[in-house]
């Protein structure tokens, strides 16, 4: 499955439930399904900047794919994060530099993030695509 192919049935599934709380608990879901990062492994040049809350990265490259890591202190934050993950972890390089998001855009999260924390998740996107180029 492609990475928009992916991320259209993350917007479907999550634009079905018609209020905030189901919403949230679907965030809260795509976190189990993530691996939890190592205190250890939150440092500061792993921190991404622009990011409102703490916002960790762990990454590299293996096999031809970029393999991911993240954490968020935020819960929503974090939850966002496993989409993320779920989307670009064991991509190639050229798959996660042509993708744009659109799942903040085409759901309900929009209205419900800062701009700071929409500014910080571009920026967390950005930083994947910064280390997709180092091949």
């Amino acid at each position: 499955m492609t990475i928009r192919e992916k991320e259209q049935q993350f917007i479907d599934d999550f634009n079905e439930l018609d209020d905030w709380f189901l919403q949230y608990e679907y965030l809260i879901e795509m976190i189990c399904g993530v691996a939890e990062l190592p205190e250890a492994l939150r440092t500061g040049e792993r921190r991404v900047a622009g990011c409102q809350s703490g916002v960790w990265l762990v990454m590299e490259h293996e096999d031809g794919r970029v393999r991911i890591r993240a954490h968020s202190d935020a819960l929503i934050i974090r939850g966002i994060l496993a989409v993320v993950v779920s989307l670009l972890d064991g991509r190639t390089p050229e798959e996660i530099l042509n993708y744009e998001m659109h799942f903040v855009d085409a759901t309900p999260l929009k209205e419900q993030m800062s701009t700071d924390r929409f500014r910080g998740m571009a920026a967390v996107i950005q930083e994947i695509k910064k280390f997709a180029e180092k091949q």
